[in-house]
């Protein structure tokens, strides 16, 4: 009884391990850089962000790299795929976290970062987004190192970093 006991439990065991290994999503950055908005873009507010709002629009990627010169308008950020979901499964939880060069607001708070949780639609099983941030404001003009980390279940499942500068005049 005590063995049939233990070969049930462990049976359970691996079959939940087995699950879990196979339900465990991929992610892999597709391409990574500075980006030009290609139409309108929409302004949302967003007190989460540093800047308190974020531009949503189309854009193309203007140059594959890590160091972003500083500029007023200047979008960065990434473009990524989350695979090898099951296909029954309709979103993906997520909690970005990004941390970047201390910024000085103008209403004297600072800002070092920021994160939200965020829910990815998947259509069988993947999904391939992009984010970003966008320099809008004088206080964004700040060297230093960015980095984008994707959490999922408190777990990194995507991190990219980038190093912003000042250009030469």
């Amino acid at each position: 009884m005590k063995n049939t006991c233990f070969r049930v439990l462990g049976f359970v065991f691996l079959s939940a391990v087995m699950v879990t290994v196979q339900a465990a999503p991929q992610a892999k950055i597709i391409e990574r850089g500075y980006y030009n908005f290609i139409d309108e873009t929409e302004r949302l507010a967003s007190p989460l962000i540093s800047s308190g709002y974020v531009k949503r629009g189309e854009a193309e990627l203007v140059k594959d790299t890590q160091r972003i010169p500083l500029e007023m308008g200047r979008l960065f950020g990434f473009r990524f795929r989350i695979s090898g979901i099951d296909k029954n499964i309709g979103v993906i939880p997520l909690e970005l976290v990004v941390v970047h060069p201390e910024m000085k607001k103008s209403d004297g708070s600072s800002s070092s970062g920021y994160r939200y949780n965020i829910h990815l639609k998947l259509t069988n099983g993947m999904v391939e987004d992009q984010i970003g941030y966008s320099i809008n404001e004088d206080f964004e003009m700040v060297e230093g190192d960015w980095q984008f980390e994707f959490l999922f279940m408190n777990k990194t499942l995507l991190k990219q970093a980038f190093t912003t500068y000042l250009q030469d005049k």
